[in-house]
């Protein structure tokens, strides 16, 4: 498949390298940027035949789209995309609302693309392992997920500069950012929710900086933390009547490790964690599979449009 890379950032650079990890089936041949130089030294970078300023110039170019733009430019570039019959693979969060991640599911399948979210950790060897381990933990009763990262651009906001990151008009909430890490495996795992509560942080600029999120299930509860201005110590739980499982971060775990009730430790997972674009090339994977196919698995748009749906719905608050 022919893919074309909106934006030139590091997530565009992990792209090229899990591409070469997928036997072929995923080939960048177009690279777009506003600058075009920029996105003709990413291309010379990178072995890419072809670079552009144009968005149509793009399309014409290839089969998929991979989008990698900030969140507020997602539904109109991906929107082009799709009504022009070409697949669209969408950096998380796919929009910058519930209503633009519909549009965009429901357009594709009108037009016999695929539209998907590319949220990375929930198409992970590691991410199964999790949800392969709950049967064992018994009746699930409680559940703690954190991912609690400062951002390497807070400083500068610390210092008067407001960079993207912390930027709301560009749709860079905390939530949206770092929160998705929590929230869309918890929800692949443990399914929708029956009620949710919560609170953030939020700065003097109106970002959304980090939060906390409850979700109520019928005699299980998961509390979900995240932060981009704060770094967490503690480890990821889900505790079970028979046992628990540990790990020490939702979206790139170095180990998951079963605790069964009085009963030694066992290690599930173990990984020193490397380069993201070494597990990455699992959703580029699954997104091609799905093309093959003719059509989105509902599991994914199921996913990204609930997680959106409560994200929208925590923000108001």
């Amino acid at each position: 498949m022919r893919f074309g890379i909106i934006g030139t950032n590091t997530i565009s650079t992990w792209f090229v390298e899990a591409c070469s990890s997928t036997d072929g089936r995923a080939q960048p041949v177009a690279v777009l940027s506003r600058d075009l130089d920029r996105a003709r030294a990413f291309a010379d970078q990178y072995g890419i035949e072809h670079a552009v300023d144009d968005l149509d110039a793009l399309i014409e170019l290839v089969d998929a789209v991979y989008i990698a733009s900030p969140i507020y430019a997602h539904h109109d570039q991906a929107m082009r995309a799709i009504q022009a019959g070409r697949h669209v693979l969408v950096e998380k969060t796919m929009g910058a609302s519930a209503a633009e991640v519909r549009a965009l599911l429901e357009t594709a399948r009108a037009r016999g693309v695929v539209a998907m979210e590319a949220m990375r950790s929930v198409h992970t060897p590691y991410h199964r392992v999790i949800r392969d381990a709950l049967p064992r933990l018994g009746a699930l009763r409680h559940a703690h997920i954190e991912k609690l990262q400062y951002s390497s651009r807070y400083d500068a906001f610390r210092n008067g500069e407001i960079l993207n990151a912390f930027n709301p008009a560009l749709g860079n909430s905390a939530l949206a950012d770092i929160g998705v890490y929590c929230l869309e495996p918890a929800l692949d795992w443990f399914g929708r929710p029956r009620g949710v509560s919560g609170a953030s942080v939020w700065l003097h600029n109106g970002v959304e900086a980090g939060g906390s999120m409850t979700l109520a299930y019928d005699g299980f509860v998961a509390t979900l933390t995240w932060s981009k201005i704060a770094t967490g110590v503690a480890p990821s739980t889900i505790a079970g009547e028979d046992g628990a499982l540990s790990f020490d971060d939702p979206s790139e775990p170095s180990y998951i490790r079963w605790h069964p009730r009085g009963g030694e430790p066992e290690t599930l997972w173990e990984c020193p964690r490397g380069p993201l674009a070494g597990t990455m090339h699992h959703e580029v994977l699954d997104f091609v599979d799905q093309t093959d196919a003719g059509a989105l698995d509902e599991r994914w748009a199921t996913l990204t449009l609930t997680a959106r749906s409560l994200m929208d719905a925590h923000l108001a608050r």
